[in-house]
């Protein structure tokens, strides 16, 4: 079942991102990413990964997403204009590479498999361990209370500066 997953996710990630290259508006573009992203998300939590997969869900498909979203929807309609035969020639080098990555893998693959390795265990969730690292005191619960006020600083700093501005240019 696992392998399974693994390819549908993998293949979702594949699919997305020739849909982002090859279509030609900057909107179907952008839900393609959407795709792409998740794809690799899955990926990350069918090899164990959960913690970046929510990472990737949150920031990648979530927030950049979005941003990307609102830059399309800002933008002229004459920017949104992709000539296709442009990237015929990036096509064919990623096809090329892609190949070569192809017979890499296979090669791999038939060298572990003549040496008799056996499978590694299944992947073990992470996320729990990685909680408890950042709130234990002797990993790292100071750096992780010294980013977060140093993130409060920078918000308290950005909204006053933002405030200086309007009121000095009203």
């Amino acid at each position: 079942m696992l392998d399974f997953m693994f390819a549908v996710f993998g293949g979702l990630a594949v699919l997305g991102a020739a849909v982002l290259f090859f279509h030609p508006s900057i909107v179907h573009g952008a839900f393609a990413l959407v795709a792409s992203l998740l794809g690799v998300a899955g990926l990350y939590w069918t090899l164990g990964a959960d913690f970046l997969g929510g990472a990737q869900l949150l920031l990648y498909v979530g927030g950049v997403t979005v941003l990307l979203l609102f830059a399309v929807m800002l933008t002229t309609r004459d920017s949104q204009r992709i000539s296709l035969p442009r990237h015929v020639f990036g096509a064919l080098l990623v096809g090329l590479l892609g190949a070569w990555l192809w017979d890499a893998c296979s090669g791999v693959l038939a060298v572990v498999q003549a040496s008799g390795a056996g499978l590694p265990p299944d992947p073990q969730p992470t996320t729990a361990l990685i909680g408890t690292a950042l709130l234990e005191r002797a990993e790292y619960l100071l750096p992780f209370e010294a980013i977060s006020v140093l993130l409060l600083v920078v918000l308290v700093g950005a909204v006053t500066l933002a405030r200086r501005r309007t009121e000095g240019g009203a």
